[in-house]
């Protein structure tokens, strides 16, 4: 397993949340025209005071809804390939840890990537004469 890998554990639990916070959205989306509601949505423009921003708007979808639905569930669809895909990654990455044979790394692996913690907080969890630079080359060396 790369190195480069294990420093993405991080960003790739964080893509997880955001592609299960973008997949709600959209399954409201649909629920919502389905429903025969209005449509939420958001442009960036000059508002009334004069500020230029975000501005939300909300009215009837002018195209067909079947083509919205269609595209709205290609979306989805889109969305959840790629969670499932970034999940395989996270599951890749996690049995790889668990796979190091050397309790030591193992637990700075851990403790690096996992938890998000620096290498002298590492050094600190780690105890003993450990420094954040020996527990750094330490890794390395690995």
């Amino acid at each position: 397993m790369e190195k480069e890998l294990l420093s993405q554990y991080a960003d790739l639990q964080a893509e997880i949340e955001d592609l299960q916070r973008r997949i709600l959205k959209t399954e409201s989306q649909i629920e919502r025209i389905q429903a025969g509601g209005t449509v939420l949505d958001s442009v960036r423009g000059t508002r009334k005071d004069g500020t230029i921003g975000n501005i939300r708007i909300e009215g009837f979808p002018v195209i067909c809804l079947d083509e919205k639905l269609d595209r709205l569930y290609r979306y989805r669809s889109q969305l959840r390939n790629s969670e499932k895909r970034v999940v395989e990654l996270v599951s890749e990455v996690e049995k790889y840890i668990n796979s190091i044979e050397d309790c030591r790394m193992r637990r700075i692996i851990r403790y690096r990537f996992i938890d998000k913690l620096s290498w002298n907080a590492v050094a600190d969890k780690m105890g003993g004469n450990a420094t954040g630079e020996s527990v750094r080359k330490n890794f390395e060396r690995f």
